[in-house]
């Protein structure tokens, strides 16, 4: 017989069993009564022969079925027939899970993208990355003839692709020009990666050659943000650097994490690369990715390499000594992030730890709505006892119950996380870049099974409490208690307590953390950022190579932007603050008498004549840089205090001098001390830095710093500024901000900022949570103690005295979770770092708040105290409403 058959057609198939058997039953007396027996002797007789009809039934049903499966689905049904007798409580209980679930579903499915998910390439433990060793001992991306040697010498690659990098002016709306970072890639590229477009086509071999290049593919990213997720973009002309070009495809979102920030990716032309390209550690370079072929291993294509890179190497130079090619897994990058990444990547983690306490309190809040409706059911479970049911067959059912409520939860949860997959990537995105959201079968099946467990593990609480049951008292009309009683009333408590503690926790975490944001936006920076304008300005690799021209290009543009109406001053710095500086090792001249000069890591930053001025920086001691210190001037710096206290211990440094470890005899002579101020985060550690001339480095990237003389100027001279500044060279781009602008997206308040708004979100879910909860089973201690509230009105008892016996009990119950919560936050705050941040932003740093905090304390306290007894008292004016006469008479 049909499997599915015998499933889900068993009532036709007990019928037409009944209806055999009675056909057998029939034949038979009809056989009888031609004997000569009558019908009443023959239907006694052939009974008699046959047996017990139901018995044989039974029997027949037994060998068809599957019992268990059957039982299960006698449960389900039962369970839905009760859930929709009750839709407030399935309501209730649905919206509950769902709000706990969906959150972590959502952060599951962030995290999932960023640390679990294998790369999302076939065959990735065949990628590789080629970098260079140079002389100075550190690791590069090689240059584009290290490509080429690679390209056209190598035996161990399947593939080998180069991308470079490049700035793209994005003409979106003819007024604004917005800054791009792209990638200049290979034809190969994606099918080395394995990667096919998720719109569009990828680039052609002949696109590579310069003028047919006119082609580039979005970024997902681009696409949705910039290009509102345009289905039909490919084949749109868009214009980037004054240049019309063709959209072509769109990049899925899978490569996201591993090309953090890059938005435009275009053809790479070797042979134009230095006048498109940015310069990368002074260099023209090029990232190199590979496959190996099948049965190449990694050392062979170190060995291979190390060859190829012998035949690039300058005759006589060691080959330790630098012009080393370096293979490395493709996962490498992924395994090792900087320090920064760490940091987000650990801001991520508390996220959904977060995520994980709402879970919690979510089903704490069912759990205590279950063993509140157990007491309500005390006497169904007691008549279904008293005619034979086994306690397991009831905790069966009611476990039935407890899961088809986290399935509809979780289900609901489901479909607002993938509704809400664009704002939460969005959100996410700032704290870990490229990181999103996408529900799919990984997510949905770890949503079932946090939706199972969580029923096990909470619903199994109230089954085991609603069948504990005492035939005797359960079936007394006067005993309506008797399943729950104080047993069942102190385990509800005990659940909301724990709601209200995990609540605590995470709102003093939460508000720890406001606290140190608060304190990071507020935090003195050292220099005066109001009405300061920037104008940032990268120049290609092949124009302005000439020190000459570069000097002149930035006397010109700065003298000019200074004849601007409006503008009070202007200064030149290759690093604004909130940009970081560059490093070196430099050796100090230091004042101990015959000590060897000190030679450190230093960061440094090249400033202009009028930088400081600009920025309101003061002068401690000697002079600002002039414009004598340029190229025909004596090399000369500024160091600030912080340095000064360092390497001088109180000794003057002016008059001493210092220099680059790798040109220790130019010496550079220190001129001036400035005040300390922040270069890369508004609450980084304070450390030397050391400033140069502009005019003696001459960088390739710089920024105009320009003072408006008003705060009503600001709009004007930004109105005007790119115009001012195109007569000098109109193939130029100046990327326009400012100061301010420079703070807010430091890399600190960046990182800081999503956590703050998911934390948010997760501190508003929590209170939702635990009004529900308190509510709820407050609602139903009211209903349950109806009776002795009656009796304790008709013995006189005031109505202000039922709802202070109310209000007590569920204050007592939120001292206790606070006391609980108050410990709990004392340990989870723990791993909220609290030292020296160093240069590196960090979303989860405390930063002007001790993990302490009294304030926090109190006021989170305070708040939790309030929402609870706000909760209780909708319960509470119902009890003392109570009429005595209809309790005892319902009773």
């Amino acid at each position: 017989m049909n499997l599915f058959r015998q499933l889900f057609s068993r009532r036709r198939l007990y019928n037409d069993l009944s209806e055999e058997i009675q056909e057998h039953l029939e034949e038979k007396i009809g056989e009888l009564v031609a004997t000569g027996m009558s019908r009443k002797e023959a239907t006694h007789a052939a009974r008699r022969e046959f047996g017990n009809v139901t018995l044989v039934e039974e029997d027949s049903r037994a060998i068809w079925r599957w019992p268990s499966i059957e039982h299960l689905l006698m449960d389900v049904r039962y369970a839905l027939r009760m859930l929709h007798k009750n839709p407030g409580f399935t309501a209730v209980a649905v919206l509950t899970l769902a709000l706990g679930i969906g959150a972590n579903t959502a952060i599951f499915g962030l995290v999932d993208s960023a640390f679990l998910r294998g790369l999302p390439f076939p065959e990735p433990d065949r990628l590789v990355h080629i970098w260079t060793i140079e002389a100075d001992g550190d690791l590069h991306t090689p240059n584009p003839t290290e490509y080429q040697a690679v390209r056209e010498d190598s035996k161990s690659f399947e593939q080998i692709a180069a991308a470079g990098w490049a700035d793209y002016f994005y003409d979106a709306d003819g007024s604004v020009l917005q800054n791009l970072p792209g990638f200049l890639v290979t034809p190969n590229w994606l099918p080395t990666l394995g990667v096919q477009p998720l719109l569009g086509r990828n680039f052609r071999d002949e696109e590579q050659i310069a003028g047919q290049d006119a082609v580039v593919i979005l970024s997902y990213d681009c696409w949705h943000t910039r290009f509102h997720a345009d289905p039909h973009v490919a084949g749109r002309q868009i214009v980037l650097n004054r240049r019309p070009v063709t959209v072509i495809g769109v990049l899925p979102q899978s490569l996201g994490p591993y090309y953090q920030e890059l938005e435009i990716f275009a053809p790479l032309v070797l042979d134009s690369y230095a006048s498109q390209g940015n310069v990368r550690a002074g260099k023209m370079r090029v990232q190199i990715i590979a496959r190996l072929k099948p049965g190449v291993t990694l050392g062979q294509a170190r060995s291979e390499a190390e060859v190829i890179a012998g035949q690039l190497r300058n005759p006589g130079v060691r080959a330790d000594r630098g012009d080393r090619l370096v293979v490395e897994d493709f996962a490498q990058m992924v395994r090792h992030p900087g320090p920064t990444m760490r940091n987000a990547q650990r801001g991520l983690w508390m996220t959904a730890v977060a995520a994980g306490v709402v879970l919690l309190i979510a089903c704490a809040n069912v759990a205590s709505l279950l063993l509140a409706r157990g007491v309500k059911r005390h006497r169904e479970v007691a008549v279904r006892a008293a005619l034979g049911c086994s306690r397991g067959r009831m905790i069966r059912q009611l476990l039935t119950e407890s899961t088809l409520l986290f399935v509809f939860g979780g289900s609901l949860g489901l479909v607002a996380a993938r509704w809400s997959e664009e704002i939460i990537t969005k959100a996410a995105s700032g704290i870990v870049s490229g990181v999103y959201l996408q529900v799919d079968a990984r997510v949905f099946a770890v949503s079932l099974g946090v939706s199972l467990l969580s029923a096990l593990a909470f619903g199994m609480i109230p089954a085991l409490q609603a069948t504990r049951v005492n035939l005797n008292e359960s079936l007394k009309d006067s005993a309506p208690n008797a399943a729950g009683g104080s047993r069942s009333r102190g385990l509800r408590n005990v659940l909301v307590g724990g709601q209200i503690a995990l609540g605590m926790v995470l709102l003093i975490g939460f508000g720890l953390l406001l606290r140190s944001f608060l304190q990071v936006e507020s935090s003195p920076m050292g220099y005066d950022p109001r009405d300061v304008l920037t104008a940032t300005i990268t120049l290609p690799a092949t124009r302005y190579t000439a020190p000459s021209d570069r000097a002149r290009l930035m006397r010109e543009a700065a003298d000019r932007v200074r004849l601007m109406p409006g503008v009070e001053s202007v200064g030149i710095a290759d690093s604004l603050p909130m940009q970081g500086a560059d490093s070196a090792r430099l050796r100090i001249e230091v004042p101990t008498p015959r000590a060897a000069p000190v030679e450190e890591q230093i960061w440094f930053v090249s400033v202009s004549p009028g930088y400081f001025s600009t920025l309101r920086v003061a002068v401690l001691a000697g002079r600002p840089f002039q414009e004598r210190d340029g190229q025909g001037g004596g090399p000369v710096a500024i160091v600030n205090k912080t340095f000064a206290k360092a390497y001088f211990q109180g000794a003057n440094p002016i008059g001493y001098h210092l220099a680059f470890a790798d040109s220790p005899t130019t010496w550079r002579e220190i001129v001036g001390i400035v005040s300390d101020f922040r270069q890369r985060n508004p609450e980084e550690d304070l450390r030397p830095l050391a400033y140069f001339p502009v005019a003696q480095t001459l960088p390739g990237r710089w920024s105009l710093a320009i003072r408006a003389r008003a705060e009503s100027d600001m709009g004007t001279v930004a109105a005007g500024l790119s115009n001012w500044l195109r007569p000098k060279d109109p193939q130029l781009y100046w990327d326009l901000g400012s100061m301010q602008q420079q703070i807010h997206d430091s890399e600190s308040l960046t990182l800081r900022r999503p956590i703050i708004t998911l934390l948010s979100s997760f501190g508003g879910l929590a209170l939702v949570l635990v009004v529900v909860g308190v509510f709820g089973v407050t609602s139903y201690s009211v209903a349950e103690r109806t009776r002795e509230i009656g009796i304790r009105v008709a013995l006189g008892a005031a109505r202000c005295e039922i709802a202070g016996l109310v209000l007590r009990e569920s204050l007592g119950v939120t001292l206790a979770g606070l006391a609980v919560g108050t410990f709990g936050a004392f340990a989870m705050t723990r791993f909220f770092p609290t030292g020296g941040i160093g240069w590196s932003g960090s979303g989860i740093f405390l930063y002007g708040v001790s993990r302490t905090d009294s304030l926090t304390y109190l006021l989170t306290a305070a708040l939790l105290t309030n929402v609870v007894l706000a909760a209780s008292w909708a319960p509470a004016r119902r009890a003392m409403r109570v009429d005595p006469m209809v309790a005892l008479r319902h009773e």
